[in-house]
């Protein structure tokens, strides 16, 4: 079978376009910002609190309220228990909480009365140099 010129030549600009080192995505979004770890005065603007759920006794209820002006992503929360050992639950998707609100998150196989304290990591996002959390969502190029 015979390909006319014009049909080949599609093809080829088609496969020069699927080299490698030339692929490009829609879903790639770049963004100035960078997601960093709370410094201790932006830590204090986040609420915790925990308890547990009143249909179950091994349910760890972890609730994050958001003080600071932009959105949190926490990616787990460990817990110590009283008899010495530790739980620990990754936030599989983070739990996003935007700012001026509250979100929760479950710990399972945590029984009441046997927690010591816990602990949730929670994250921000900030432009290089910047020291106030922001909102990559709001402003995703940084300009």
């Amino acid at each position: 079978m015979k390909r006319s010129r014009c049909t080949a030549l599609a093809f080829l600009a088609l496969a020069g376009l699927c080299a490698p080192g030339h692929a490009w995505t829609p879903f790639e979004r770049k963004t100035a910002y960078e997601e960093v770890a709370l410094s201790p005065s932006e830590q204090q603007k986040v609420q915790q609190a925990a308890g547990w759920a009143k249909q179950s006794d091994t349910e760890l209820l972890i609730e994050v309220k958001n003080g600071l002006p932009g959105p949190l992503a926490c990616h787990g929360a460990t817990v110590h228990l009283l008899g010495g050992g530790t739980v620990s639950k990754s936030f599989v998707p983070r739990l996003y909480v935007p700012s001026a609100a509250t979100r929760q998150g479950a710990v399972g196989g945590v029984k009441k009365g046997q927690m010591k304290d816990f602990a949730v990591t929670c994250m921000c996002w900030k432009k290089p140099g910047d020291s106030v959390c922001g909102n990559p969502s709001a402003n995703p190029n940084g300009k």
